[in-house]
């Protein structure tokens, strides 16, 4: 009889675990890590077990400040920028993300984890020279409305 409960604790917990990262598929918007400033929308979405990411769209302050997508021709410093992949080998563990993930600006690739948080409906990304995650950065992404 333990070992049936245990056996349906561990499957109801995988399961959930599971659709915790079935929400993450979607788009998110990203901010400027100073600023705050809105950047760019990227697209998560699943393929044979493995998470990709790629950046869709770019934004840039208008005259106004109001936020507005950035049009191509890109300055050069945003050249080859849209449609970069930023998740490398990136699989579900439990109610995570774990794998690798590249960052456009430093143009290095970094081990992290992916949380999805319910109450906001935000992603955690946190990007880390370690493994654990102790030495590294996290960001927020907010779900596109």
């Amino acid at each position: 009889m333990k070992k049936l409960l245990f056996l349906v604790l561990f499957v109801a917990t995988a399961m959930l675990g599971q659709a915790q990262v079935s929400k993450m598929i979607g788009q998110w918007n990203t901010y400027d890590d100073n600023t705050g400033d809105l950047r760019s929308t990227v697209k998560i979405y699943e393929e044979k077990g493995v998470y990709e990411a790629v950046i869709t769209t770019l934004y840039e302050k208008d005259a106004n400040g109001k936020f507005q997508v950035m049009k191509a021709p890109y300055a050069k410093e945003y050249e080859g920028v849209v449609g970069t992949h930023l998740f490398k080998e990136m699989k579900a563990d439990d109610d995570l993300l774990r794998g690798k993930i590249y960052d456009p600006e430093s143009k290095k690739t970094y081990n992290a984890k992916v949380t999805y948080k319910a109450k906001t409906d935000e992603l955690s990304v946190r990007g880390s020279l370690d493994r654990a995650g102790l030495l590294g950065r996290s960001q927020v992404w907010k779900r596109k409305k």
